[in-house]
């Protein structure tokens, strides 16, 4: 019979995303709408419970929706996006920025006018990944969503560092053998996951697009979620971060891993 350590030991090694529920809070506006959407539908594909609740405006800002979701035991916090910026996506200094700073769990950004999309639920999960640690418990966590939800995995391999916090306009020297890379993580995704993907250029040395941009344009019209990891567990996206600038300018949902001590 297991014992009451053993029990905490499982608790303390389950991942909150198992164990937690989805919870999303809305205010009425577009954005929150927008996010209730997407929660219903992840939490529709799956058995996980959904958390909606109604909140004022007052309320409904980053240390808000960060209090519900500490409340609540959340496993998924879903936050939505104003109606600003370049696509609509969320601005440096906004709720969604800040909810990622300090959320106890994993976040997924909406994109704007998510509701109003002709959605036929999630097929496809994107991964934004390098081999390096944050990459690899993105991918991980693809993994279960993708099992959870009956979806399958894309994943996208930069020739330069995905998220690994590469400041945009910073010049360097590539280091990733995209292509060995991308067949490595391939080779370590169950068979019972259905799993392709690409690498790409994205040119940015030529200051053409960003890794970031590159990510974005190769998720159009194929990816409805992305997911990408963090380095740190605070202070996790950096101004210029790719993950960062992901959330300004992904089309598709974008699901942000908690940084792993010891990742």
């Amino acid at each position: 019979m297991p014992t009451t350590d053993d029990k905490s030991a499982t608790a303390a090694t389950t991942p909150l995303y198992e164990t937690g529920p989805i919870v999303v809070g809305s205010d009425g506006s577009p954005g929150g709408d927008d996010a209730v959407a997407l929660a219903h539908d992840l939490a529709g594909a799956s058995s996980r419970r959904l958390i909606a609740e109604n909140v004022p405006g007052a309320v409904a800002t980053s240390l808000g929706l960060v209090g519900l979701a500490e409340r609540e035991g959340a496993g998924t916090l879903v936050v939505g996006s104003p109606h600003r910026g370049r696509v609509g996506r969320a601005l440096l200094g906004s709720v969604a920025h800040h909810v990622l700073h300090h959320a106890p769990c994993e976040v997924v950004v909406t994109p704007r006018g998510y509701k109003d999309r002709g959605r036929k639920g999630i097929g496809t999960i994107g991964v934004a990944y390098d081999g390096t640690a944050e990459s690899r418990t993105a991918l991980r966590r693809a993994e279960a969503l993708a099992r959870d939800v009956g979806a399958s995995l894309y994943l996208i391999v930069a020739e330069d560092p995905v998220v690994a916090g590469v400041e945009r306009g910073k010049e360097f020297s590539p280091r990733t053998n995209a292509a060995a890379v991308l067949k490595a993580a391939l080779a370590s995704i169950p068979s019972s996951v259905s799993a392709d993907g690409t690498h790409i250029h994205p040119d940015w040395q030529q200051a053409h697009k960003s890794v970031a941009e590159a990510i974005a344009t190769e998720c159009d019209e194929k990816v409805d979620i992305l997911v990408t990891g963090t380095r740190r567990p605070l202070d996790r996206l950096l101004l210029g971060s790719v993950t960062g600038h992901l959330i300004d300018v992904a089309p598709c949902a974008v699901l942000v891993v908690p940084h792993e001590e010891g990742a």
